[in-house]
Parts: structure tokens; sequence; C-alpha cells
């Protein structure tokens, strides 16, 4: 008998590197039609003390330039790329790959309330439209403006706490062919996806600095405590900076 070959995604071989993401292409494509979603790297860049912006929510630099190239090669290996409407709003970014070679993620925007501004820098790409996911019964005014402005408004049901439901988000995406999802923030993105446990990889860079700032996860996301054990983990220096790649050990149900 002929011994089934080990998949990257699947859990038998660790992800590591951005050659293993690149591998599995064809695994994340299997994956969705699995699972019915993308698969989804969560990955961000914190100071040691666990911040991810200042104490005001202000943008700090955070990687250094070797990191930050890395996380554009993820980009460049991922179908699309979502934040939540904090990150736009406070950052304004265009979710492009200018610091690796390869092609620019579908950018994707979870916006409840569809306060997306039709001037933001990444509704003005002339390249892609980002899909702005939000929940239904808005004002239809809100929809048309962005939808003239360059963007594709998509509604999705939201759950019990008044939020988009993160499955049926990532539902949607995995039938518009997203296979591979890389999540960057903000703090009640990253807490919500850790909390209903759908990530799949985490790839977070780690800077030697305190901030002070902003924490990774949000307490008003989190409802309660959050407890997750990483599994696989492997740490990679990389400038000034310490990247960990790990898988979630997500507790049985």
């Amino acid at each position: 008998m002929t011994e089934e070959p080990h998949t990257t995604i699947g859990r038998q071989d660790p992800i590591r590197s951005l050659e293993d993401l690149g591998a599995g292409r064809a695994d994340a494509a299997r994956f969705r039609a699995k699972h019915g979603r993308p698969f989804v790297v969560l990955s961000y860049a914190q100071s040691v003390d666990g911040s991810i912006a200042g104490r005001n929510r202000e943008r700090i630099r955070l990687s250094s330039p070797e990191s930050m190239a890395l996380t554009h090669g993820i980009r460049a290996l991922c179908d699309g790329i979502l934040i939540g409407i904090g990150t736009l709003l406070s950052d304004d970014p265009r979710l492009t790959v200018t610091h690796a070679c390869g092609p620019h993620p579908q950018p994707v925007v979870l916006d409840t309330h569809l306060r997306t501004p039709p001037a933001a820098r990444l509704v003005q790409r002339p390249d892609a439209r980002p899909w702005i996911i939000h929940k239904p019964g808005l004002p239809e005014s809100r929809a048309q403006s962005l939808r003239a402005a360059g963007a594709d408004p998509m509604p999705c049901g939201a759950g019990t706490d008044g939020w988009i439901d993160l499955p049926s988000a990532l539902a949607l995406l995995a039938d518009r062919q997203v296979n591979r999802l890389m999540v960057e923030g903000g703090a009640r993105v990253i807490t919500s996806f850790v909390r209903q446990q759908v990530a799949d990889l985490f790839i977070i860079t780690i800077s030697p600095q305190f901030v002070g700032g902003l924490p990774v996860l949000d307490a008003g996301a989190a409802r309660g405590a959050v407890h997750l054990q990483l599994e696989e983990a492997f740490y990679q220096p990389m400038g000034r900076d310490l990247i960990l790649w790990a898988r979630p050990g997500w507790a049985p149900a």
C-alpha cells in the first residue's frame, strides 16, 4: 500500500517559513472545499508587552524592515487580507504588497455599520474594489456611496452580540474562492477570531520594545477569559525582531 503524502496545510507538517506557506496553495483549496471557509492565517506585530498600537490607538512602528518584508510576503501568498473598521479608520491602510514580490490580496473589511469613508485609501485603490462586509438593514445610501467610490459592500448576518457573524463572513469569502485569508487586525478582530476558534496558523512578529498601549486581546470582544495553547511553536530571529510560527491547540469543545 502506498502511503498518502503529508500536506503542508494538514496537521502533519509544520509551517515555519514563507516557502512552507507557499507550498500549500493546493492544500488551502482542499481546506476550503472541506470546511466551507478559507484557511485563516492570523498575523500581526506586537511589542514584548503585547501592545499592537499606542495607548490612544495611534499607529506605532513595531516591525523591522526584515519582518515587514515577511509580512508582505505573507500577504502575497494569501488570496484575501482582512482588517476591522477600527484599523481602517485609525491607519487608513492600502493593504498592498510593496515590501515583497507577488500579487496584492483581495482587501476585506469587517464594518458592521458601514462606517468606511468613501475617501479611504483602500476604497480609492484603482486596482481592487475592497469587499466591505456589513450587517443587513442599513441605509442603502451608505452602500451606494461606497459603490460609487470604488468598494463592494456585502451584507452578512450578525451574531447575538450585534457584530458580524464570523462563520457567515468566512463562508461568504469561501463562496468567492478565497482559499487562504490573512487576518491582520485590529484587537477586536484578532480576539474574535481566537474566541471563535477560526484561526489555523499564527505568524506573530514580536518587537523588542515596551509600549504600554493597546493590548492584542480586546476585553470587550473576549467576553470572558481567553486561553489558547499554541502548538508546533517555532521561533525565528529576523532583524531585531522575533517571529513566532505556531498552530492553535484548540481545547476540545
